[in-house]
């Protein structure tokens, strides 16, 4: 039967063993030596790890410092750049492709009419049978067919209104700001990103870090609990 210093004895969190134990102050688990030198360890390679994610988003942020162009917010600019040029070229060739179909039979008809002309104007001219008249109904009907094959009254090309390509612009969602002062019982907590009110009978004013004194900006702020009894104002 075990007694009652054996069953409350501390033990090592990985092997159970009581012998040299070693309290972590930062998770609070009990180690003995072993294991306490592997918990170590372990934290250092954790350190390593975010050392590298440190040394790598410092790298990107000195390159985009040289070449802002590599931001990945431009580079999706270039994207969408690429995608709205593909989808012009796509209905540019396509138009044209309709356009060749439409003025070929467009073409066919003219050669059409000014092979009739042809033949009135070579079997006139066999017989010597025409006058002014005639003159000027052929330069009519020439003209015609030169106007009617340079812009032709049957084929127009008109714009679309309705937008083909989605647009694109900057949405700034909100300016950066963090709660820094309070003035009567409240707490400031994660980083600044909440405030807790811990008496509800007293008039609390809570600030944040930056002051505005010109220009448009959007704050945005969640409000999780509160007391229907009391009220809010909220300026700038």
């Amino acid at each position: 039967m075990a007694s009652a210093t054996e069953s409350t004895k501390i033990l090592c969190i990985i092997c159970n063993k009581g012998k040299g134990i070693f309290k972590c102050e930062g998770c609070s688990q009990i180690f003995c030596p072993k294991h306490s030198i592997d918990h170590r360890n372990e934290l250092s390679k954790q350190l390593e790890e975010i050392t590298v994610t440190h040394d790598l988003i410092q790298q990107t942020l000195v390159q985009q410092t040289e070449d802002p162009q590599q931001h990945p917010l431009i580079q999706k600019v270039d994207q969408w750049e690429k995608e709205s040029i593909v989808k012009i070229r796509q209905l540019a060739d396509k138009v044209k492709n309709d356009l060749c179909t439409y003025t070929t039979e467009h073409t066919t008809l003219i050669k059409h009419k000014l092979k009739q002309i042809s033949i009135e104007l070579r079997q006139s001219g066999e017989d010597s049978d025409f006058s002014e008249i005639d003159l000027q109904r052929w330069t009519q009907k020439l003209e015609e067919l030169r106007q009617e094959f340079l812009s032709p009254s049957t084929i127009t090309l008109r714009e679309n209104f309705t937008p083909y390509i989605t647009s694109i612009y900057i949405d700034r969602h909100h300016t950066f700001d963090v709660f820094e002062r309070v003035y009567g019982v409240a707490e400031i907590k994660e980083n600044g990103n909440l405030t807790v009110q811990s008496d509800r009978s007293g008039r609390t004013e809570i600030r944040g870090r930056n002051e505005y004194t010109s220009g448009r900006h959007k704050l945005r702020f969640r409000i999780e609990q509160f007391d229907p009894s009391g009220w809010i104002s909220v300026g700038i």
